[in-house]
C-alpha cells in the first residue's frame, strides 16, 4: 500500500508522522531498511491510537493534530544534569557523545548508543527491534529509531544512567522516537537510572525492550519531568526468565500529556517483578499509567502500587491488568492504585483488572479515590503548621511511601526530591 493511498485515512498528525519518513538517513543495512518500511506500513494502516481502542479509551492524542510536527535534524545544544558515573546523553533523540561518559566500564558491560550498535552488533539488535505485535506507537518508533541505548550486562553488577532532554523551540513540535535495548544476563545485576526532561514543545515516543535472563536482576529508576507543553508516550516491554527480577520506580510530575505503559512477561518459574509509581498533576495536565503483567510460568510473583495526587483540572488514568495463564499455578499477584483529589475539577479513571486461568493462585487488586484527611489536616493546623504546608506534608506522606521498597537504590532520593519540588507549587486550599 502506497503512502498516497493510506494518508487520506489518517488524522492530520498521523499523516505528518508518515510523511516525514523521507527524512530518515539512507545507508541502512537491508534488514534494517526492511524493518523500517514494514513498521511504517503497519502504522500507515492504523495511525495514532484513538479512544476507540479499549486500552486508549481514556487517553486521546488528538491535540497533536494541531501541532506543526517536524523531524529534528541534529542534536541541539543542551545542558545535562550531570549524573555521576557512566551515562549516555541524548538531545531531541540524538546521541550527544560530548556529554556522555562510557570509559572505564566494568568487564562484561556493553553500554553504547543505538547508532553505534547498528554498526557493532547488528545480529544482537535484530531480534529485539521487531514490533509487529506491539501496537501503532511501537511501529512508529521502529520506523524512525531516533537514538537510544543498547545495554548488555554479563557477569557484572553495575549502575548506568540514561538522560534524555528535549529543546523544542518556537511553534514547531519536534517528534523523535528513541529505542533502548537492555539485556541482563544470567546472574548479572543492573541499576538503570533514566531521566526525561526538556523545554518547549515536543513529542517524544520512547520504546524500551528489556530481557532479564535466568537469575538476572534489574532495578529501573525513572523520572519524567517534562515541559508543560510536552507530549510523551513510553512503552517498556520486559521479558523475565526463571528466578529473574525486574523492579521499577517511576515518578511523573510534568508534561501536557504523558502515557507510561509497562508490559511484563514473567516467563520463567520463580520470576518476580515489583512496580512502584507516583504521579502528580495540576492545571489541565493529562497523565496515564497503564500496566499489564502476564504470569506465564508457575510460582511467579508480581507487586504493583501506584499513588497520585491531582490538582486543578488535571486528569489521570490508571489501567492495571494481571493475567495468570493456564498452568501458571502458584502465581501471586497484587495490584493497588490510590489517588488523592486536591480540587473539585480534577478527574481520574482507574481500572484494575484480574484475568485468571490457573488454579491455586493468590491474586488481589483494588483502588481508592479520596480527599485529604480533614482530621489530620486539623491536627497539623492546630499545632501551628500553615495550611499549605500541612496539605503538602499529608500529600507527601501519602504518595512518597510507594518508593519505600526501593530506598536503598541510587536515584530514589531524587524521586522523593521531585515530589517535594512539585508540592512547593501547591496553592492554599487547592
Amino acid at each position: 500500500m502506497s503512502t498516497q493511498q493510506i494518508l487520506p485515512e489518517l488524522s492530520p498528525a498521523s499523516q505528518a508522522l508518515v510523511a516525514m519518513h523521507g527524512g530518515v538517513p539512507s545507508g541502512d543495512a537491508d534488514w534494517l531498511a526492511a524493518l523500517r518500511a514494514d513498521a511504517l506500513a503497519r502504522f500507515g494502516q492504523t495511525g495514532l491510537p484513538t479512544p476507540k481502542l479499549e486500552d486508549w479509551k481514556y487517553t486521546d492524542l488528538k491535540a497533536l493534530n494541531g501541532a506543526n510536527l517536524v523531524r529534528p535534524v541534529d542534536a541541539p545544544a543542551a545542558n545535562f544534569g550531570g549524573q555521576a558515573g557512566h551515562r549516555l546523553c541524548f538531545a531531541d533523540g540524538r546521541y550527544v557523545a560530548a556529554a556522555s561518559k562510557v570509559d572505564d566500564l566494568p568487564g562484561g558491560v556493553t553500554f553504547l548508543s543505538l547508532s553505534e550498535a547498528f554498526m557493532d552488533m547488528p545480529d544482537v539488535l535484530r531480534s529485539h527491534l521487531e514490533t509487529a505485535d506491539a501496537g501503532a506507537l511501537a511501529d512508529l518508533n521502529a520506523a524512525y529509531l531516533d537514538g537510544g541505548a543498547v545495554i548488555i550486562v554479563d557477569g557484572a553488577e553495575v549502575t548506568l544512567a540514561l538522560e534524555f532532554l528535549a529543546t523544542g523551540e518556537g511553534s514547531q513540535m519536534s517528534a523523535f522516537h528513541p529505542r533502548n535495548i537492555v539485556i541482563v544476563k544470567n546472574g548479572a545485576q543492573l541499576t538503570l537510572l533514566e531521566s526525561h526532561g526538556g523545554s518547549g514543545v515536543y513529542f517524544a515516543n520512547h520504546v524500551t525492550s528489556i530481557a532479564v535472563e535466568d537469575g538476572g536482576r534489574l532495578n529501573h529508576v525513572k523520572a519524567f519531568n517534562h515541559s508543560s507543553e510536552a507530549f510523551h508516550t513510553s512503552l517498556t516491554q520486559v521479558h523475565i526468565g526463571a528466578d529473574g527480577y525486574y523492579g521499577s520506580a517511576v515518578l511523573d510530575t510534568d508534561g501536557k500529556l504523558l502515557r507510561n505503559e509497562i508490559r511484563i512477561e514473567l516467563a520463567g518459574e520463580g520470576a518476580e517483578t515489583s512496580l512502584a509509581g507516583a504521579y502528580l498533576a495540576r492545571g489541565g495536565r493529562h497523565t496515564d499509567h497503564t500496566t499489564r503483567i502476564d504470569h506465564l510460568a508457575a510460582n511467579t510473583t508480581s507487586r504493583q502500587i501506584f499513588r497520585g495526587a491531582l490538582d486543578g483540572k488535571a486528569r489521570a488514568v490508571f489501567q492495571g491488568n494481571i493475567v495468570v495463564a493456564e498452568g501458571a499455578d502458584g502465581s501471586d499477584g497484587r495490584l493497588a492504585n490510590n489517588t488523592i483529589m486536591l480540587s473539585e475539577g480534577c478527574e481520574i479513571d482507574t481500572k484494575p483488572q484480574l484475568e485468571i486461568y490457573a488454579d491455586e493462585v493468590k491474586c488481589a487488586h483494588g483502588s481508592t479515590v479520596g480527599e485529604l484527611d480533614d482530621e489530620a489536616l486539623f491536627y497539623l493546623r492546630s499545632r501551628g503548621v500553615p495550611e499549605t504546608q500541612a496539605r503538602a506534608m499529608l500529600v507527601e506522606g501519602f504518595v512518597a511511601t510507594v518508593f519505600d521498597e526501593f530506598d536503598s537504590l541510587e536515584g530514589v532520593q531524587q524521586l522523593r526530591d521531585g515530589i517535594a519540588d512539585w508540592l512547593a507549587g501547591l496553592e492554599p486550599g487547592a
